[in-house]
């Protein structure tokens, strides 16, 4: 599959009738202020000068309530980047937004623009884990987000966090199972962290919220990942992104900078212990995963039955299977799915 190009142009805050307690994209992207016109046109150059000749990348909005924003405002954004689109510069738009955001009179406005990807925040499928968090919507404004976004035909995908407050290991793993059943094209997972000058802050240092270790999360994470893999979805990001000085706003909690190595290496371990006496041929591109980061599973690799070969299936005992079937035979084997 060939790479994408993403130029992410980051609006913080913008359209968001409510603050999240784990949120403070000021503290997440360093920046405190709208792009206007040059600010847009400076970040789209600076990326495409990094960029290989030839290259129609997506322009990304982040960090807002992308539809939250006054229609104008938002217009003003998306005819931006539709201009980039028809000067043969960019291939298509992406953002996030929440879900109550999602509207007919916004679909209406969007369905005139070449929008590729719509990330819907959802967080969680339970009720009372959204309300701790604080969000802006209910689970009746995601399930009509989706039947909107599904009715307009348009790509989307919805983001997931674990360790919430009110959240515990199986209502995270049963947000996974759920994010199975509908039509979404991929999910991004990352585990709480606490930022300054966030709620969560303020919580954790009244001992009133305990985050996950970085052990926690991966594992929990990486069950998640298997479940939804395990039903031909993909996981696209794992962690929280930062950059920079960024990290230095991670007051607690699981982050780490590969975490998706972490995960990728856990779910490897979990094939490898999963299938010890079997015989087991993977595909070369998962052989980084399967070794583990910083070579955590070498030890229990060598000692497996396990290869690999440049075939795109994996092979067990003489069976051709997809990755998928891997997992589905994985979850089943330790009662999962």
């Amino acid at each position: 599959m060939s790479r994408e190009y993403i130029i992410p142009v980051f609006i913080p805050h913008a359209g968001c009738k409510k603050i999240c307690v784990f949120c403070n994209e000021y503290s997440a992207t360093g920046i405190r202020k709208k792009p206007d016109e040059n600010n847009l046109n400076d970040i789209f150059n600076r990326y495409i000068e990094y960029f290989p000749e030839n290259v129609n990348p997506y322009i990304a909005f982040y960090g807002a309530t992308f539809t939250g924003m006054d229609i104008e405002l938002m217009k003003f954004y998306l005819n931006w980047a539709e201009e980039k689109i028809k000067n043969g510069l960019a291939y298509g738009i992406r953002f996030s937004t929440s879900p109550e955001e999602i509207t007919e009179k916004k679909m209406n406005v969007l369905k005139n623009y070449t929008i590729n990807f719509i990330e819907i925040g959802i967080q969680s499928f339970y009720e009372d884990i959204i309300k701790a968090a604080n969000r802006p919507h209910d689970l009746n404004d995601v399930w009509n987000a989706i039947e909107l976004l599904e009715k307009y035909d348009f790509d989307y995908g919805i983001h997931l966090m674990t360790g919430l407050p009110k959240s515990s290991y199986y209502k995270d793993l049963n947000s996974a199972v759920i994010a199975t059943f509908i039509g979404a094209k991929s999910v991004r997972i990352h585990p709480t962290v606490i930022l300054k000058n966030s709620t969560l802050e303020k919580m954790y240092k009244n001992k009133e919220y305990t985050p996950e270790t970085l052990d926690e999360a991966v594992e929990k994470v990486a069950k998640m990942t298997e479940i939804i893999e395990a039903n031909d979805k993909k996981v696209i990001r794992l962690g929280i992104c930062l950059y920079g000085k960024e990290r230095e706003n991670v007051v607690a909690g699981p982050y780490h900078d590969s975490f998706g190595d972490l995960v990728r290496s856990k779910i490897a371990r979990d094939i490898i212990e999963t299938f010890a006496k079997d015989k087991l041929i993977v595909p070369m591109q998962y052989k980084a995963n399967f070794i583990g980061f910083k070579k955590s599973n070498k030890e229990l690799l060598e000692h497996s039955n396990i290869e690999f070969h440049n075939g795109s299936k994996f092979l067990l005992n003489n069976i051709e299977l997809k990755y998928a079937d891997i997992l589905k035979i994985l979850l089943n084997q330790n009662f999962i799915l």
